[in-house]
């Protein structure tokens, strides 16, 4: 009989050997065509359900085998497709350390450690803001997603609170066109009407206009609605552009309704050289998505909600049950179970990643990585700037560039937009590297992000080259 741990030293091993070559890793380890298509006897395996348990030296080597030519490596620098890419190593080793414990961070009976870890990492972040750090807190969360969904949801209980609950109907909340698409979907997932949400347009580079979004909360005042939730936005998805919070915060301090700012992608500026820029208007604001598994190097996913008054996420204590878990319900804040304020039961011991890249790290080291990916960024920016084939979409404002091939200037968007596809066809058709190809109002960009912490010159460099290639091929 095999022993129990065959799989496990396996992994460990393989973890270490691939971790070694992370730098010089391609995105996938076969061409685009092959990567997206397994083959029939690959399929078999997947799909066929196991009457008999496959031999476990026979399953590990076709494992690897899959894992190396069919899932796009994360950690590669060469992997641009999502705003993540790459992972610290401290991280990666807390993230590993903590899911083998097989533990939740429910109740600080059974989890001391990750309760007082996760308490800590949370006010690290806090830290970085304008907040009185006595009375503000936060939840971890599974994700970006998860953490826009909760603080529509908290914004909703205080509506609630304010209004009463037969306000629901009526409530109109407002997002811009380059608002990430977890917001419509946290607001359906808590009740509220499929017509609540309004969109505000943005300017010519993707901001949130404050004066239009006062036009339209009068707007929907007009109509018998009842304005309770403005999300700005800290480095759009596509262009990674900040939304003018300090604007948008006297807006919706004047009307009185809860602001949430989806810092996903740009809240780690917070820790870098120009952090006044990603702070301004942050004291007027009730909560903030602050993702981990972005520029914190953490693995996926990991994310943090941070709330002004850490008295709102007394909303998610369980109105009745739970007595076999949480048996001191009516502890004071520094003992309570994190549970009764977070979204998940089962949650498992993630937090270990970001507390041992942020020991490892520092404020130093933080500041350093931020300063870094800014260099990267502009060295980037410059060569497309002066590139014959590419040109700049809009000028980067965090740590990523959006471009788009070079066209007649009688060239339609459509046809541009046929260009860019075939580029991107390309680009990525090796497997090396993997360029996301993003719509905006002008049309199709390409994405380039520079937060993987293996980035070097070096691998600017070679993107460059990539990029002159395929544009030049006939």
């Amino acid at each position: 009989m095999p022993k129990n741990d065959d799989f496990q030293k396996w992994a460990s091993s393989r973890i270490a050997r691939e971790a070694r070559r992370d730098a010089d890793a391609p995105n996938f380890g076969a061409d685009s065509r092959e990567a997206h298509a397994l083959t029939a006897s690959e399929r078999k395996l997947v799909e066929t359900f196991p009457t008999r348990g496959v031999p476990g030296a026979r399953l590990r080597a076709v494992l690897g085998d899959l894992l190396d030519r069919h899932v796009a490596n994360g950690r590669s620098p060469r992997f641009q497709n999502q705003l993540f890419s790459g992972v610290e190593d401290p991280a990666m080793a807390g993230a590993l350390l903590g899911l083998f414990t097989n533990n939740t961070m429910s109740t600080r009976e059974i989890a001391p450690l990750p309760t007082e870890m996760e308490r800590a990492v949370i006010g690290w972040m806090l830290r970085s803001l304008p907040w009185d750090r006595g009375r503000a807190g936060g939840s971890a969360t599974p994700g970006g997603s998860f953490s826009n969904f909760l603080a529509v949801y908290l914004a909703r209980k205080a509506a609630e609170a304010r209004h009463g609950a037969d306000v629901i109907p009526k409530l109109a909340y407002f997002v811009s066109r380059a608002g990430h698409y977890s917001i419509p979907k946290g607001a359906d997932f808590v009740g509220l009407p499929r017509g609540a949400m309004v969109e505000v347009a943005t300017d010519e580079s993707d901001r949130m206009r404050p004066d239009l979004l006062a036009k339209a909360i009068a707007d929907a005042r007009g109509r018998g609605l009842v304005p309770f939730l403005v999300i700005a936005t800290l480095g759009t998805t596509v262009a990674g552009v900040l939304d003018p919070v300090e604007e948008i915060a006297r807006v919706t301090s004047a009307e009185n309704v809860w602001l949430h700012v989806d810092g996903a992608w740009g809240c780690f500026g917070l820790l870098g050289p120009d952090a006044a820029r990603f702070r301004a208007g942050m004291d007027r604001v009730d909560s903030l998505t602050f993702d981990e598994h972005k520029h914190g190097g953490a693995p996926v996913a990991s994310s943090f909600l941070l709330v002004r008054d850490r008295t709102s996420l007394e909303e998610l204590r369980p109105p009745t049950g739970g007595g076999y878990l949480f048996h001191k319900k009516e502890a004071p804040h520094e003992e309570s179970d994190l549970g009764l304020t977070s979204l998940s039961c089962g949650k498992p011991f993630i937090t270990l990643s970001s507390w041992l890249a942020w020991k490892s790290l520092g404020a130093a080291g933080w500041r350093r990585r931020v300063a870094t990916s800014a260099r990267l960024t502009k060295r980037f920016r410059d060569a497309i700037a002066r590139s014959k084939r590419w040109e700049l979409a809009l000028e980067p404002d965090t740590w990523l560039v959006c471009f788009r091939p070079k066209v007649p200037a009688v060239t339609s968007r459509v046809a541009r937009d046929v260009v860019s596809r075939e580029l991107r066809r390309r680009i990525n058709a090796d497997g090396r590297w993997m360029l996301n190809l993003c719509p905006m109002p002008a049309g199709y960009v390409f994405r380039a992000v520079f937060t993987n912490p293996l980035m070097t010159n070096a691998h600017v460099d070679e993107l460059l080259r990539h990029l002159e290639t395929c544009a030049g091929a006939d």
